[in-house]
């Protein structure tokens, strides 16, 4: 009988290690790829890794594209309740404010200039600088 398979689940700093080749992060994708367990990323990881990064789509293809290397999608009802974990955060943090946290703003931004949307917000002043139509609530 197989031994049960281990999960290892990197988060945005495991993925920028990866990319900087750090020998501990370099180990844990060649025991992944060994078959010793499987390793998952959550794409708002994906998505916060990429804002330190800045690399080429085509690398994160390359990692992601690993046999033993699984993306987590954020479906309705995880993001509903990704947000019920992350309110308490959000609503005590020194930095980041409830509504406006950077990547919800980023993919509305995408998501409108994809679509040619306007964006409905009561917070405008989120999207400044960005060449988009906003209406106010």
């Amino acid at each position: 009988m197989n031994p049960p398979v281990h999960t290892r689940l990197f988060d945005a700093s495991a993925l920028v290690e990866v990319f900087a080749g750090h020998p501990g992060a370099m180990a844990l994708l060649d025991d992944a790829m060994a078959g010793e367990f499987i390793i998952v990323v959550p794409t708002l990881a994906i998505a916060e890794a990429q804002a330190v990064l800045g690399v080429a789509s085509s690398l994160w293809y390359h990692i992601l594209g690993m046999p033993d290397v699984r993306q987590l999608d954020l479906s309705v009802g995880i993001a509903l309740e990704v947000g019920r974990i992350a309110a308490p955060r959000l609503v005590h943090h020194p930095v980041h404010t409830a509504l406006i946290g950077p990547l919800m703003i980023a993919q509305v931004l995408y998501e409108a200039k994809t679509m040619q949307a306007v964006i409905v917000t009561t917070v405008p002043e989120a999207y400044g600088g960005h060449d988009i139509s906003v209406q106010t609530v």
